[in-house]
């Protein structure tokens, strides 16, 4: 018997992580981490090979009592030549102390959803896209590349359905403002793989410089079918927290983000480079788990 069989080919042939674990994986931690630990993470993430990772964030402590360390922790990381080092900035005043941090890269964030946008930021998404562009020509004048996060891409846990095309408007909005790249954010894990597809070959079909990431969450392995489906969409960076920790304090159902180690598993299987270690990787993943109160709940129940 003889036939020939279609061979399964994807667009991208290589794939940039961009590793969230240190400030999105651990973010939503009731217990606060040492500052230790988060060097410590920060620095497996870099010797396995993560060349973009988002460390901590310049939120008031109030809000996010678990990044109240920002600056200790940037302070203590081990500096390799080659990684880009990011930080979550949510205004002018968190740019600011960035800066002062001597960091070249930050990321923005605001959400598609004006119901969400309002309770992860407190205004309106209009409000939030002109807050923004002071933000953004305030870090261009001062060196520092953004990059900028649209949360709720895929739909809102409050409202629902989001749609496509204003989340274009907003990419497009952030493009022009001068965001060398954008994340799709699928905050609460409501993404499917033909909406990961569809949203995402919308939005890289229409930007003109800035690139494109999707950042899913965890939804019982869905997570993965919808990284395929952007893959098959020309993306080619995709956000993960090693040991698939995470979790937005404001969105109620938001689950752990897609683990990186595992991400990089699947893509070396289909033969798509990385650039990371795969053992090393994995220990980081097991690393991150045990600071995580929710994984050492887990492993005290087996």
């Amino acid at each position: 018997m003889s036939g020939k069989y279609k061979r399964y080919e994807l667009p991208v042939r290589k794939v940039s992580i961009f590793e969230v674990g240190p400030r999105d994986g651990l973010q939503n931690e009731p217990e606060l981490i040492s500052t230790d630990d988060k060097i410590a993470l920060t620095d497996m993430l870099t010797d396995a090979g993560c060349t973009r990772v988002e460390v901590t964030s310049f939120v008031h402590p109030k809000w996010v009592p678990q990044m109240a360390d920002a600056e200790k922790v940037l302070a203590g990381i081990e500096k390799k030549p080659g990684v880009l080092y990011n930080a979550l900035i949510p205004n002018m005043r968190g740019l600011e102390r960035a800066i002062a941090c001597g960091l070249d890269h930050v990321v923005t964030i605001m959400s598609a959803s004006q119901s969400h946008n309002r309770k992860n930021l407190n205004m309106s998404v209009e409000a939030s896209l002109k807050e923004l562009e002071n933000v953004i020509s305030r870090a261009r004048s001062a060196g520092v590349k953004v990059r900028s996060y649209i949360g709720t891409a895929y739909g809102c846990p409050m409202e629902g359905a989001v749609d496509p095309h204003r989340v274009l408007e907003i990419a497009l909005a952030l493009e022009h403002f001068g965001s060398y790249e954008i994340s799709l954010g699928d905050t609460t894990g409501m993404a499917h793989p033909r909406s990961a597809f569809e949203v995402g070959s919308l939005v890289k079909g229409n930007l003109k410089d800035a690139a494109l990431a999707a950042h899913f969450h965890r939804a019982d392995g869905i997570e993965f079918a919808n990284v395929l489906a952007s893959l098959e969409a020309g993306i080619d960076i995709i956000d993960s927290a090693a040991g698939g920790l995470g979790g937005c304090p404001y969105a109620p159902g938001a689950k752990g983000n897609i683990a990186t180690e595992t991400l990089v598993d699947m893509l070396h299987r289909l033969g798509i480079r990385t650039g990371i270690d795969s053992e090393k990787i994995q220990s980081a993943g097991r690393f991150a788990k045990s600071l995580s109160a929710y994984y050492r709940d887990e492993a005290g129940h087996e």
